[in-house]
Order: structure tokens, then C-alpha cells, then sequence
């Protein structure tokens, strides 16, 4: 079961609301979720809640990340302050996945 961080959309008629979730990779997008890490707003561009230990939680148990929600958390600058030292993001097909940085990357 691969497990992902995606958006599920919620609020109203011409005007959305995401929910950034963390989902089994076969749940439809307004399906089942495992947990909520926050919700984001698209009209404003605003992150109106994230909750960064979640997020941190989730990112060292490997879990993929779409790339619409890698894009909002870098705008905000949530990523930074979340991912370790010896962690990076790394390109995996569609998805990003957090791995350990290799000896030479953790020295420079």
C-alpha cells in the first residue's frame, strides 16, 4: 500500500478549499483519508493551518508527496523548516520522496 501526501478537495461552490491529507495512493481524491496535515486556500494562495510535526512525522516514515502540494508547502516555506539536515527530496516518477542525503551531499 503506498501511502501519499495529496489534497481532497471540500468548501463551496466556486470556491474550493484543500485539504492537504494523507492518503492511500488508490483513495478518489474526496475519499478516505489517513490524516489531516492542514488545509489550504487557492483564491487567496493562503496555507490557512499546517501542522508540522504531522508533516515531519510523515516525511521520516517515507511517504510520497504530489507534486501540487510540494509547490505549495516550498511557496510557504513550510518544507524547509520540516525536513531534516540529512534528508532530501528527491524525484520518484510522479511523486517526491524524502531520502537520506549521501556522504559526499551531507559534507558540502
Amino acid at each position: 500500500m503506498a501511502v501519499r501526501i495529496r489534497l481532497a478537495k471540500f468548501g463551496r461552490r466556486h470556491h474550493p478549499i484543500y485539504r492537504i491529507v494523507v492518503m492511500d495512493s488508490k483513495s478518489p481524491r474526496e475519499g478516505n483519508y489517513i490524516d489531516i496535515l492542514g488545509t489550504y486556500d487557492p483564491k487567496r494562495k493562503v496555507l490557512i493551518e499546517i501542522k508540522k510535526d504531522k508533516l515531519s512525522e510523515w516525511l521520516t516514515k517515507g511517504v510520497e508527496i504530489a507534486s501540487r502540494v510540494k509547490a505549495i508547502l516550498e511557496s510557504q516555506g513550510v518544507l524547509k523548516e520540516v525536513i531534516p539536515e540529512d534528508l532530501e527530496l528527491r524525484k520518484s516518477g510522479d511523486y517526491w520522496i524524502v531520502k537520506k542525503k549521501t556522504p559526499k551531499e551531507v559534507k558540502a
